[in-house]
């Protein structure tokens, strides 16, 4: 199924590697013009930068004035927006501490970084969306459904990303807004750099069924899939890129 993005603009947080890469890739590769924020642009995003299509933007959209600065950029280059995909986010600080030990700081960190960059990169981006109508993605995560004690304050801040997620897609569909998430399993990302298991060990001991973790490239190919018009009668929806591991059905 070929997938056209011609003409469309697309906004993607958390670019400069991961998913985050692949999807701002994958739309580009797709036709759109991309806007790709990060704090600090990436070899990698740099080089995909040389197509002429996607444009990194060095700020911290995290932040309300990050989040606000990388909106006037997509307005002052290209007068609207069709497309925002959320995907800044960090896992616990000090993974595997447990609830007793996770101070309140630590929560703020989580919540900051995880739920409140999409509702500062929304809020700044929605009156560029809301031009012509567009679509939201905001990556989440299996464990927003299926929550790993190593990491609660990640599992419980992404599970409201899912949950703000349908109340986007209640409030501005009647305005031409589609909002869907996303929730990746492990997937082959420089986080797991340095883990001394083999990854496909731990995707046995995971239970993924599929036997391995997800490539980056799977995920955003699902992302430009929920962007195109291809998808034009999903939204508040939930989709779970796990291989198989949350086993039940939500």
């Amino acid at each position: 199924m070929h997938i056209s993005l011609a003409g469309r603009v697309a906004i993607v947080s958390g670019a400069s590697r991961g998913i985050g890469l692949a999807v701002a890739r994958a739309l580009s590769e797709s036709g759109a013009r991309v806007v790709a924020s990060t704090r600090t642009p990436s070899r990698e995003l740099e080089e995909l930068a040389a197509t002429g299509r996607v444009f990194p933007a060095a700020l911290n959209a995290a932040t309300a004035e990050g989040a606000q600065l990388l909106a006037d950029e997509v307005n002052s280059r290209f007068g609207k927006a069709d497309i925002l995909v959320n995907n800044i986010g960090a896992t616990d600080p000090r993974r595997g501490a447990g609830f007793l030990d996770i101070t309140d700081e630590e929560w703020r960190e989580m919540i900051e970084v995880n739920l409140m960059s999409v509702v500062r990169v929304t809020r700044a981006a929605l009156p560029l969306l809301m031009k012509q109508g567009g679509t939201i993605v905001n990556i989440s995560t299996m464990n927003a459904m299926m929550p790993a004690p190593p990491i609660p304050a990640y599992s419980a801040a992404k599970a409201a990303v899912t949950n703000l997620t349908k109340s986007l897609a209640e409030e501005f569909g009647p305005k031409g807004i589609r909002a869907n998430a996303v929730a990746p399993g492990p997937t082959r990302t420089a986080m797991w750099e340095g883990v001394p298991a083999d990854l496909h060990e731990l995707a046995a001991s995971f239970g993924i069924t599929l036997g391995r973790f997800a490539e980056p490239h799977e995920v955003a190919h699902l992302v430009v899939f929920l962007a195109s018009d291809r998808a034009s009668m999903i939204t508040g929806a939930n989709y779970v890129i796990d291989g198989g591991l949350v086993k039940t059905i939500h």
